[in-house]
């Protein structure tokens, strides 16, 4: 007879008992034998590693999720690893369950079984055979790994928000150059279960970075966190969880997650373990390989591969299928060159290819500044402390300076330290010793000397005179040193043809809760800068400098929108956007993944021929996929993933029509959570605002908008101000023509649509087909 673990929570009570009366009805039918937590109860305490090794020895896993608890997310996670058939149930009455369920969007291709009895729970594993069931499901979960994955050393899930906690681990990462693969939440709050395998596959040790309860999204993330850390356990990985206090810890793993109150703390708990890591690396790896299953056989659509959807989980191979939208030459043509675009459109994959391009070209040194949390709250207190615009003007041209001057001379360091001794000459070895003299205002990382710089800078508020207070921020960032740096660096770089220097990352700091205002004016003043640092790199005539300087920085179109406003003469700055607005250029980025990443030799027609079927409820596949998703390259590469994940998971030879239609269900709950993050009302209003949509027509009219707008809890003074937001988000289309709704995808596309609207005069919006799934809209 199979035996049968079953996990539950203790809250809602009555969920309990539910299951123990079903438990004991189905162990006297002899159909199974089941147990649960309460079997294992010790001497009144109860011990996680007895519950593990019990679900390790079983045939197959039960869990209700009613309450998402985490000690049950946590055990499916380690069943999953150990590859148990898994039963889930769910009480459909349970809303807030069922909501945090669709959110999670972990465990949607396994499924549940609803009940409201314990007879219900009982004739339910009956009908579904559950003792008898295979582990096919979840070995499908598996058999996408490939072959040829990069090793990395660490798996890092990231805290939710940017914190001094979460900058200080991966700053202990850094500083012990641990190869690491990094779940950041501000990119995407959920990947689908089936990535979270691949990349446990690919390192011999976890890092998850639990949310205090004081943090907005902990339920979710914590979810996330206690599933992923299961599978890392059952996968024998080296594992350590952390958490800012408060956080009530589960039973299940209280042994195996630390807790901290400070950035002190936090390192002293996080680093004993990466310096574990970092020690035994070598051997990790080796046992990891040892257990890996390299044999196991894999059709010919398991072996097809579209790559990652975030750039930063494939800067290393990027380049080799990347396609060109606008040519590079173009991105850094002048002193200072601005690339825009919306959140997913490529900016960063644009990036990477950029700094390998131009590193072909041995002449060329490349400065890569790409801040891990760039440090606003600091800088909106001490721009709030100024007395007026000449302080925050000079204050904001001699930051950046300092941090532009400090990041290309530690990147010149680190590429002559890298160097054969036999080849550095005489002028670099005296720029080497110079740096290390000034290692700890040099050599630090970009966001650790912006926020001791910003520590230092506060005492200026109260000067006096503007002579004191240039003076007085002269001392504080060292411009003597970077005097001299100056110099230095003129002499490295004279034998070179071109400095240029990259920035990204400025778009994390631009939080719901931070002072935009502020923000803007700083980004913008890193404009009027450049042009400085580019005058004094010329020097005088005499000097005859042989490198020209670049500045190219990378911009969400919806913060660079709101930059503009503040310039005085927009008009006078000149920018490069990337669009996508041809389906075809869109589509060839699939295209040269499917041709770089499949592991045997392929064409394109291929993929359309052979992989994917044509039509998709009457529409030619293209078309169909171009009408339901946002037009951007993560979008595309999203779906197509989570497409072929689930034919795999189905046993089919192809993508038929079930599984784009799943795709496109799951993409749903994916696009849902993601356009949160671009939005500049406060999380938990925009969230309330969009729940409000659930069950509407996708047509919706001006009066409704306002009315869910004071159900949520948003200002109605400005009703078309929100409006053209949720324009701007690709939520809504406007009505141009009669029953004909356009949707904004560029910012600067948004004025002509908004006049074409305003003239028809409808005030009629209809919601994307992205959303119409997770919203389950109506076409009434």
């Amino acid at each position: 007879m199979k035996k049968g673990f079953f996990a539950y929570s203790s809250e809602p009570e009555y969920c309990g008992e539910f299951i123990e009366e079903a438990l004991v009805a189905i162990n006297k039918s002899e159909t199974a034998t089941l147990s649960s937590w309460k079997d294992l109860n010790i001497n009144g305490k109860l011990i996680i590693y007895p519950i593990l090794k019990a679900i390790d020895r079983c045939d197959f896993l039960c869990a209700d999720l009613t309450g998402m608890n985490d000690n049950v997310l946590f055990e499916i996670g380690f069943a999953i690893a150990k590859r148990k058939p898994i039963w889930l149930i769910l009480d459909t009455s349970h809303i807030d369950s069922v909501k945090r369920f669709k959110e999670l969007n972990f465990l949607t291709t396994i499924g549940y079984s609803s009940y409201n009895s314990s007879s219900e729970i009982e004739n339910n594993f009956y009908r579904d055979k559950v003792h008898n069931t295979k582990t096919d499901l979840i070995e499908s979960l598996f058999s996408n790994i490939s072959s040829d994955r990069d090793e990395k050393a660490l798996f890092y899930i990231k805290g939710q928000i940017d914190t001094n906690y979460s900058q200080e681990i991966l700053n202990i990462i850094t500083s012990k150059k641990l190869p690491c693969i990094v779940d950041d939440p501000v990119e995407s709050k959920i990947h689908p279960l089936s990535w979270y395998i691949e990349q446990l596959y690919s390192v011999p040790a976890f890092l998850g970075e639990f949310s205090s309860i004081y943090r907005t999204g902990f339920e979710l993330h914590n979810s996330k966190c206690a599933l992923v850390s299961g599978m890392a356990l059952g996968l024998g990985l080296e594992v350590m969880m952390v958490a800012e206090k408060p956080y009530p810890t589960p039973m299940d793993y209280r042994e195996l997650l630390s807790k901290y109150t400070n950035r002190e703390s936090c390192k002293s708990v996080v680093e004993p373990f990466l310096e574990r890591v970092h020690q035994e690396i070598a051997q990790l790896l080796l046992k990891k390989r040892e257990e890996a299953d390299k044999n196991r056989q894999r059709s010919k659509l398991q072996r097809v591969h579209f790559g990652e959807f975030i750039a930063e989980h494939e800067s290393e191979n990027l380049y080799n299928y990347f396609v060109e939208t606008s040519h590079y030459q173009n991105l850094i043509k002048s002193e200072h060159n601005i690339v825009i675009g919306r959140k997913g459109t490529g900016k960063t994959a644009t990036l990477y290819f950029l700094e390998q391009e131009l590193n072909e070209d041995t002449r060329n040194h490349i400065c890569l500044i790409k801040p891990i949390n760039f440090e606003v709250d600091g800088l909106i207190e001490l721009f709030k402390n100024l007395n007026d615009e000449f302080e925050k003007g000079y204050i904001t041209e001699s930051i950046w300076k300092f941090l532009i001057y400090t990041e290309i001379a530690k990147s010149l360091y680190l590429r002559i330290k890298d160097q054969p001794l036999y080849s550095i000459t005489n002028e670099e070895s005296k720029f080497i010793l110079f740096i290390e003299s000034k290692k700890s205002v040099i050599l630090s990382d970009f966001s650790t000397r912006l926020e001791q710089e910003l520590e230092l800078l506060k005492a200026t508020a109260n000067l006096e005179s503007q002579q004191q207070f240039r003076i007085k921020i002269a001392e504080i960032l060292h411009d003597g040193d970077i005097l001299s740096l100056k110099e230095h660096i003129k002499i490295v770089l004279n034998k070179r043809n071109r400095l240029i220097v990259l920035i990204d990352n400025l778009d994390k700091s631009w939080r719901t809760n931070s002072d935009i205002h502020v923000l803007s004016k700083f980004i913008l003043g890193l404009l009027g800068t450049v042009g400085r640092i580019a005058r004094e790199f010329r020097g005088k005539p005499q000097e005859k400098l042989r490198f020209t300087f670049h500045l190219t920085l990378f911009l969400r179109s919806d913060i660079f929108k709101y930059i503009m406003s503040n310039a005085r003469e927009p008009d006078k700055i000149e920018y490069s956007r990337l669009r996508w607005n041809d389906p075809e250029i869109l589509f060839r980025v699939l295209e040269q993944r499917f041709l770089e990443l499949t592991d045997f030799t392929v064409v394109k027609e291929n993929l359309w021929e052979d992989y994917v079927v044509k039509t998709v409820s009457g529409m030619e596949i293209k078309s169909w996929v171009i009408s339901k998703v946002i037009p951007r390259p993560r979008d595309i590469i999203y779906f197509f993933n989570i497409a072929k994940n689930f034919a795999v998971s189905r046993g089919h030879t192809k993508i038929l029509e079930k599984d784009l239609v799943s795709a496109y269900e799951d993409y749903s709950n994916w696009i849902f959570k993601s356009i949160l993050v671009e939005n500049g009302i406060t999380v938990k209003q925009m969230e309330t605002f969009m729940y409000n949509l659930m069950g509407e027509s996708v047509f919706i009219k001006y009066e409704q908008i306002r009315a869910f707008m004071e159900k949520s809890e948003i200002d109605i003074s400005d009703v078309p101000k929100f409006i053209d937001h949720l324009v701007s988000l690709s939520i809504l289309g406007r009505e141009t023509k009669p029953n004909n709704f356009e949707y904004e995808f560029e910012f600067d596309s948004d004025i002509k649509i908004k006049v074409l609207s305003e003239k028809l005069n409808t005030k009629r919006y209809k919601i994307h087909e992205a959303f119409v799934p997770y919203l389950e809209s109506t076409y009434m």
